[in-house]
């Protein structure tokens, strides 16, 4: 590994306390073996954890630094060591968190740590760069270099009520982790905004006359200025149960300015607020008013500066409790003075609500963008026929506010008034006609969360535990099942089925087609029935193909929140149940199992080279692996799989040859002696073919995914397990006997204790032969066998003959080796008493490929 990686992965460690804390790593140059499994395994322990804080409601409750990286504990009293072998800990980093300074191994450097945004939108965060720490200087607006060195360039940073972790991912690639150290801390706030930006023109004129009003804001006064409603905007927080509505919201320049509005969040759910505070999907409607401190004489001017003597917009941030929280790219664009004057009195037939679908309970009904636009206040009222019906039914309104009794559900032809004094102090209305829910909306709710790997399942069964047979009764009888369906807020979650965004945001992933519930007992179960226990979820498998809306096949894996929803027959939502639903990447073992029969031992491969051919081949046993079943009894996939080498070329220059299609023997034959056996073998199949949905216009590219398996085999010559054996009265030993006449004895015996073995034998598992011509002889026969194979010492001219040739080692004493005739045995000119050496027996097979056995022998 190399140094500059290295140092990418060595960590530092935030320590939250009364102060916080973060350590930064040595340099090391030292190779880490297994860096890939543990950045894996780093990458999955993050994953878990950020599921915890965001959709499980813990919080980090401390962070250490440990030996190798660092040990993070959560509030439901489990922890996390992100960890690196071998990486010890470094110098600490202190921020004080009364005065903010920041201290570096006990020495104050006199820079303070802050928590905002540059106006670029860039986090303030100290971090590191080129071995130093690098800090945000407040008084220049950027970034300066300081003289305190930090080898490591992965850090943690506490930020506000939060703690963020900048550790590298699997690929060495940084990436920010942000951790609520506090059960109410906010860790992100994603808003877009798209009202409140250059060219809106928010309309605003002064009144021409008194005006006498009913709405909320009173009657007007000639002159008042009258400013036309501000379109709200969306955000949406981590984690989802952040109570956003209870905190102060401001809009702030770079300056650290405060805007003269007023932003207030409440908890948007479908097409309706309600008038519950929290919002479970961690969803919020952002509105917004302007202060007292804005009048007639100053609008036009209240949210710009001058740059070069040309007025220009002013860009704020959104902050939360004064801390900034998204970039400089929000504006409050007010109509010019002589734009103003160009308001003209509203047309009554275009006033219209954002949605007519009312809720049980109290609601809040919104004006749709056009109109509101133009309406300086508004408010409903009942009249008529209607004001009759909504008496008759207890339904009430109080400003924009609507309030619908449990005993009025789905009342149908109610209309309601909507009155609007618009810009220009003329008032008018139009009557719109509602639709009732047919049932108060539950409470949402968050089951067990679900794991499923991509490819290997294309349905999974949610626990509805007893979400479902709770149920209000009232909710059971009005839930339409054709109505229910499964959405999320995230484009990355792979089983969409269509691109197209409903709602806020939202994208399908199965209609109720695609959703089953079912019964204790597995059978179909209904809503009315208040009998589901689990629902099953069908996702969009077409063809072999996933589809998603992710650029990047890697953001397919991941948590994703999905949000099941009942709804009436009006579309009106009655419960939701938010699914946390886990995607990860199929493993090889899930859809191979390695066959018990096909030479495995404890995952090692070991194969016989076929020597059929007179030229060395080999290739690789059909049957290594098993295709495992799915449910359905079918089985994952439909062949085996390809494969790959990586061996040394022994025969040329012991050069690695990697990822080879084959294994070519010349290369690693030499001297007709196999000199490399064990291959490094990846087995690898492409299982699964994800369409993936990229740029505008939606135009499908497909991106495969594979598994793969690496493992070790060892190759042998056909003969590889013979060996010589020398019996002493029915001993084996390790050395054998030469008589006077320099003759090694072959192998005799009757098989009882009368006359035990005595002699040299040559074996091939459970059986052996003498060595002498009578076994061996000097042409193949089939009556001469070992192992199956015809033995000879001649050449072998078929795969199923062996040629057995005699020597002795360089380093032995004696002259020539000769196998005697009959049943001698081997004969070993030249030796004088007390002298020995080494007999040598080559295999040749028909492959050309030799073995040898061996063994000592003294006079």
């Amino acid at each position: 590994m190399n140094k500059k990686f290295l140092s990418a992965i060595l960590f530092g460690a935030l320590m939250v306390s009364s102060t916080g804390t973060f350590v930064s790593c040595k340099d090391y140059d030292d190779d880490i073996d297994n860096i890939n499994k543990e950045l894996t395994d780093i990458k999955s322990k993050l994953s878990d954890l950020e599921s915890k804080v965001t959709t499980g409601g813990a919080y980090v409750t401390k962070i250490e630094s440990v030996e190798g990286g660092l040990k993070v504990s959560v509030s439901d009293g489990t922890s996390y060591n992100l960890t690196i072998a071998g990486t010890p800990a470094g110098s600490t980093v202190v921020i004080d968190k009364t005065t903010g300074e920041i201290s570096i191994d006990g020495t104050p450097t006199g820079f303070f740590a802050t928590t905002g945004t540059t106006p670029q939108g860039e986090s303030t965060a100290p971090y590191v760069k080129d071995g130093f720490w690098y800090f945000y200087d407040d008084a220049t607006k950027a970034f300066v270099k300081s003289e305190y060195k930090a080898s490591g360039n992965a850090w943690a940073v506490q930020k506000g009520d939060s703690v963020v972790l900048h550790i590298p991912n699997e690929a060495g690639v940084m990436q920010e982790i942000t951790l609520p150290t506090s059960s109410s801390a906010l860790t992100a706030l994603n808003a877009t905004p798209s009202n409140w930006t250059s060219g809106k023109n928010i309309a605003w004129s002064k009144a021409g006359a008194d005006v006498t009003w009913a709405g909320k804001k009173g009657n007007v006064a000639a002159g008042q200025l009258l400013i036309g409603q501000l379109g709200s905007e969306t955000a949406t927080v981590t984690p989802a149960s952040y109570d956003l509505g209870a905190q102060e919201l401001t809009l702030v320049d770079i300056d650290g300015k405060t805007a003269p509005v007023t932003v207030t969040a409440t908890a948007a759910e479908g097409d309706y607020v309600t008038d519950r505070a929290a919002s479970p999907s961690g969803k919020w409607n952002l509105a917004i008013a302007m202060t007292d401190e804005v009048t007639a004489d100053n609008i036009a001017t209240a949210f710009t500066k001058k740059v070069n003597g040309v007025d220009k917009n002013v860009k704020y941030a959104l902050a939360v409790n004064g801390t900034v929280m998204t970039g400089y790219e929000y504006v409050i664009d007010t109509q010019t003075v002589n734009e103003s004057k160009t308001n003209t009195a509203y047309n009554k037939a275009n006033i219209g609500l954002a949605s007519t679908n009312v809720a049980l309970g109290t609601s809040t009904l919104s004006l749709n963008a056009a109109t509101a636009a133009q309406a300086y206040d508004s408010y409903l009222t009942f009249e008529g026929a209607s004001k009759t019906l909504a008496e008759a039914k207890g339904i009430t309104v109080d400003g924009m506010n609507i309030t619908v009794p449990a005993t009025a559900a789905a009342t149908p032809g109610l209309s309601v008034t909507v009155n609007i004094l618009d810009i220009t102090g003329k008032i008018a209305k139009k009557d719109v006609v509602l639709t009732i829910a047919g049932a108060s909306v539950s409470e949402t709710e968050t089951v067990a969360p679900v794991s499923i790997k991509i490819s290997t399942v294309n349905s999974f069964s949610v626990d509805l535990g007893t979400i479902f047979t709770n149920l209000d009764a009232n909710i059971a009888q009005n839930a339409d099942a054709t109505k229910t369906t499964v959405t999320t807020a995230d484009g990355n979650f792979f089983a969409l089925t269509s691109a197209t965004s409903i709602g806020d945001g939202l994208y399908k992933v199965a209609e109720n087609t695609a959703i089953a519930f079912k019964k204790a007992d597995g059978g179909a179960a209904t809503i009315a029935a208040r009998n589901a226990i689990k629902a099953v979820i069908t996702l969009n498998y077409t063809g072999s193909k996933y589809t998603t809306a992710a650029k990047d096949l890697a953001n397919i894996y991941g948590t994703f929140n999905l949000t099941l929803t009942l709804k009436d027959a009006q579309g009106n939502e009655l419960k939701k149940v938010i699914v946390p639903v886990t995607v990860s990447k199929p493993e090889f073992d899930d859809y191979y199992t390695a066959n018990q029969y096909a030479g495995w031992n404890e995952g090692i491969l070991s194969f016989v080279i076929n020597n059929s051919g007179n030229s060395p081949a080999f290739t690789m046993p059909t049957n290594l692996y098993t295709i495992n079943k799915k449910a359905d009894g079918t089985g994952m996939t439909g062949a085996q799989p390809g494969y790959t080498y990586t061996y040394k070329k022994a025969a040329v220059d012991n050069s690695e040859v990697k990822e080879a299609a084959s294994i070519t023997f010349t290369d690693v034959v030499k001297d007709g002696f196999l000199k490399t056996t064990d291959y490094k073998v990846k087995a690898n199949k492409e299982v699964v073919t994800v369409n993936a949905l990229t740029g505008a216009s939606n135009a499908a590219a497909d991106n495969t995914i594979s598994v793969s398996k690496e493992f070790t085999m060892k190759l042998a010559p056909a003969f590889n397990k013979a060996k010589l054996v020398y019996y002493t009265n029915g001993v084996a030993g390790t050395v054998a006997a030469v008589n006077a006449d320099g003759i090694i004895a072959a192998l005799t015996e009757d098989k009882t204790a009368n006359k035990p073995k005595n002699g040299l034998a040559l074996q091939y598992g459970d059986e052996e032969i003498a060595v002498s011509t009578t076994a061996i002889p000097a042409s193949a026969s089939a009556s001469n066998k070992l192992g199956g194979y015809q033995v000879s010492t001649a050449d072998a001219t078929s795969g199923a003959t062996i040629k057995v040739g005699f020597a002795k080692s360089a380093e032995s004493a004696g002259g020539s080796v000769t196998l005697e005739a009959g049943d001698t045995g081997v004969k070993i000119t030249g030796l004088n008493a007390g002298q020995g050496g080494e007999l040598v027996v080559t295999f040749t097979d028909y492959a050309g490929i030799k073995t040898q056995a061996t063994i000592e022998y003294k006079k």
